[in-house]
């Protein structure tokens, strides 16, 4: 937390710092003068610097191509290529590229078979490639151009070259380090091998060739005078970039600017500014709008052949981030009516407009385009998140700014942006389908930041722009075609006061209730979903100790407890598949709401992208025995041992029965004292959450299997049997101590055989903890304690017995997992799990 608010306020700094730089630089700059120099760059000169963008976006792409060789993974250079560049189109324009970026990766690579580790060694990995070819060039340029540094800075000579030396030692030690005998090195909870020299000097390399043309675009734009050398210009460029991405603006939106203007003092504000605006065209907004084409593209084709796009899930990788890129889009198009309302219109359509409509018409256009600009920043939050009614909400305000572009201006080129970004979400309607209210919708402090960020700038732009008009308080009440300050000064205030009530009232909206006991009819709905489930496992949510949230449609819910300051869902959604995406979002709503962690517990590899985008991390429990029924014998020397253990309980007389839930009230005195002596004996007592307990009321609803020895009850275990009679396995298993040895065997081998009597495919034998995780130098720092645990925590759990006991019932083995925040959140939430299930934490502790 103390992190997060010190980046946030450093941050604020330095965008505040930006915004005093821009003023103090541009004080005596003219609208006209930019809009000048915007008319004398010539053509070739646009076209050369779109080429070096294309290069440069190519070389991002060899970033991945690299990082999956790193990894040892190999894939077709068309999906790599369509995944980078969504990724790098997003992460420029948003902001945060490594956790924008890295959620498309996600998508895309996990699509491709790559592991959560490897993905995010290939996000790591690109990262530091970034940052050793910068390193590499900024110390070169400090070495070759020191003058390019001193003059705008005043730092002494000595300073500057030993900041280039030292820069120059990273990427050198960098190679030194990567042909070091260790063989890997930890990030956070993640452990990676070390690269060999040879990647270390292609990430080197690869990293010089981008960031060379990147500099060019904008090298290029620079006027003819512009005084300074190619290697100087680059040098002063990736000391910009650095201030930006400190500074966690998106797209470090004017501290960029700032940063640039501060450094190159010699050359014309007005012609820098125009050249910094014409670079942000070619190199941010072009390949935002040809990474939405792309996808408008494969959607339109994908519907023209009526193809469901879960068939083609792997090769459509810019559908998988089409929420993301819309949401973008839409941020671009509410900054681009911002930014419009602070400038001054364009005399001669103003004047032809004037013409054609009544002022407080044109007026009312020019207040309201600010206004929807404002709501486009807002909504493109619930788009992110795929809401129905900010798709719909979005829609008809890009209608709207359409209309309003034109009767305010006849700015047509804005119209004609809007226009295709609403075609654009029109095409992508199918990605949006929660019904989610979007009034409910978390808002998270840095979004709220980020959108009073473009606000700030826009409302200084309009300043910056009409700083030569003399304010005097009969502005505010000019009505005239040609006033475009009073215009700018009514549409920032509007904005600013409209922002400030939102902000206002998300802040005194009552919390949501934590939630209580689940009622009888909330316990009647679960069980009648549950019905249709096709995971036995789904039968634990009648225990009652959970609370249900329940889709609008009531025919899915989630079961979840909160526990400490976690919300802990158990398992995926259950009920109706079509619920589960909107369900496990409504979920994160409910945590931001409670201001809890978010978690998911036991959850399979089926939703792991989802939890992913819910920006949570994922961490391996164990891996859940699955045994196949269909060809289930006890014949030959595999379960030999199995069989040798059915055949002598039964020589100690034990008989197996199964008894109908309908029956289990008159079995209740008997199965109560086997419980009760399994609990003695084992000092202990009972668990929840995952785990059943003894309870009356509960096991009722269950059928339940039987050992008897002499008439009497000596072990028992209710079954839990999946909706669609696909899956069977079994909850508490108990027994006393006048049991036969083996008991347990025998009662597990004879639920087998009726289960594959009965139709059933597969049998659970629950989850093994921490087995089967990563042993590689690739596992995460979780999974090395997570094994170390297993080998030698006997003392608290039998890991390794267990593990071993359900291997010889010859299982499948399927993953599960853990779905929490990332950092410290990860073993709060362990610590509020364990209460949960163990009824505190003296619960988990061996007696």
């Amino acid at each position: 937390m103390l992190r997060k608010t010190l980046s946030i306020v450093v941050g604020l700094g330095v965008f505040a710092l930006a915004l005093f730089v821009l003023r103090r630089n541009l004080h005596l700059v003219h609208y006209a003068d930019v809009q000048a120099h915007l008319a004398l760059i010539p053509t070739a000169t646009i076209l050369l610097a779109t080429a070096c963008t294309i290069g440069s976006y190519l070389a991002l792409t060899g970033y991945d191509m690299l990082g999956l060789h790193y990894v040892g993974k190999a894939l077709p250079w068309r999906r790599i290529s369509a995944t980078s560049f969504s990724a790098f189109a997003i992460g420029h324009n948003v902001g945060f590229a490594t956790l924008s970026g890295g959620a498309i990766r996600y998508r895309a690579y996990s699509a491709a078979g790559l592991s959560a580790t490897e993905i995010t060694g290939v996000i790591i990995f690109c990262a530091v490639t970034f940052s050793l070819g910068a390193a590499f060039l900024l110390g070169l340029a400090l070495l070759i151009e020191p003058g390019s540094v001193l003059q705008p800075l005043r730092l002494p000579a000595p300073a500057v070259l030993g900041a280039g030396l030292l820069l120059l030692c990273i990427p050198t030690g960098y190679m030194f380090w990567a042909g070091s005998s260790k063989r890997f090195v930890a990030y956070s909870s993640w452990q990676f091998p070390r690269p060999s020299k040879r990647i270390a000097a292609g990430q080197v390399l690869l990293a010089v060739a981008e960031l060379c043309l990147d500099a060019a675009v904008m090298y290029l734009l620079l006027p003819a005078d512009a005084g300074i050398s190619y290697i100087g210009f680059v040098g002063l460029f990736l000391m910009a970039v650095a201030v930006g991405l400190i500074s966690n603006v998106p797209a470090g939106l004017g501290v960029f600017e700032g940063a640039m203007l501060l450094l190159m003092p010699n050359v014309p504000a007005a012609a820098l500014l125009g050249t910094l605006l014409v670079y942000r065209l070619i190199y941010y907004v072009l390949p935002l709008g040809l990474a939405l084409l792309l996808l408008a593209s494969q959607e339109l084709w994908l519907r023209q052949r009526q193809i469901n796009t879960l068939a083609v899930q792997g090769g459509t990788i810019l559908i998988k981030a089409a929420p993301q890129l819309i949401a973008a889009a839409v941020l671009v198009a509410g900054s681009i009516l911002l930014f419009s309302g602070s400038l001054p219109a364009i005399p001669s359509r103003i004047a032809a407009i004037s013409e054609l409509l009544p002022i407080p018409l044109l007026e009312l256009s020019h207040l309201l385009s600010s206004a929807i600009g404002l709501g486009l920043l807002i909504l493109a939050r619930g788009l992110h998140r795929r809401l129905q009614g900010a798709y719909a909400v979005t829609l008809w305000m890009l209608v709207a700014g359409i209309v309003v572009s034109l009767t305010k201006g006849f700015d047509y080129e804005e119209a004609i942006v809007l226009a295709l970004i609403a075609g654009l979400l029109w095409i992508g309607r199918k990605e949006f389908y929660r019904p989610a209210s979007l009034l409910d919708e978390p808002f998270s402090l840095p979004w709220l930041l980020s959108i009073s960020l473009v606000l700030c700038c826009a409302t200084w732009l309009g300043l910056f722009v009409h700083r030569h008009v003399e304010y005097s308080n009969e502005l505010w009440w000019t009505f005239a075609a040609e006033s475009d300050a009073p215009r700018m000064l009514r549409a920032s205030l509007a904005t600013v006061v409209f922002l400030f009530a939102f902000g206002v009232w998300r802040l005194l909206r009552p919390p949501l209730p934590a939630g209580t006991a689940p009622s009888p009819e909330d316990l009647a709905l679960a069980q009648k979903i549950i019905g249709t489930a096709t995971r036995a496992e789904a039968m634990v949510a009648l225990s009652a100790d959970k609370n249900f949230l329940f889709d609008e449609h009531r025919d899915a819910f989630i079961m979840y407890r909160i526990s400490g300051r976690s919300g802990i869902a158990l398992g995926d959604p259950v009920g109706n598949p079509a619920c589960h995406e909107a369900l496990v979002w409504s979920f994160r709503e409910l945590c931001d709401r409670l201001d809890v962690r978010c978690a998911f517990y036991q959850v399979s590899p089926a939703y792991l992208p989802l939890y992913i985008d819910l920006g949570l991390t994922l961490s391996k429990l164990g891996e859940e025995a699955k045994v196949p029924l269909q060809d289930f014998s006890l014949d030959g020397s595999e379960r030999a041992e199995l069989r040798h253990a059915r055949n002598r309980a039964v020589r100690d007389g034990a008989s197996f029965e199964i008894i109908p839930a309908t029956a289990v009230p008159s079995m209740l005195p008997d199965l109560k004292a086997v419980s009760d002596a399994w609990l003695d004996e084992k000092s202990t007592g009972e668990k929840g959450f995952s785990l059943g307990y003894f309870d009356e009321r509960y096991l009722t609803n269950f059928d339940v299997a039987v050992v008897r020895v002499a008439a009497s009850v000596v072990a028992f275990a209710n079954i839990f049997q999946s909706g669609d009679s696909s899956e069977l396995s079994i909850d508490l298993m108990r027994h006393n101590s006048v049991a036969p040895k083996g008991v347990m065997d025998y009662l597990f081998v004879e639920l087998l055989l009726w289960g594959q009597a009965h139709g059933f495919h597969s049998f659970s034998l629950g989850m093994a903890p921490l087995s089967g995780l990563e042993r590689n130098t690739l596992a995460p720092l979780w999974h090395k304690i997570g094994n170390l645990i297993f080998r030698f925590g006997d003392e608290f759990y039998n890991f390794d017995g267990l593990r071993r006991y359900k291997e010889k019932f010859l299982p499948e083995w399927e993953p599960r997992y853990l779905a929490a925040p990332g950092g410290t959140g990860l073993p709060r939430v362990l610590i509020d799990v364990t209460t949960l299930i163990s009824g505190g934490l003296r619960g988990a502790l061996p007696k």
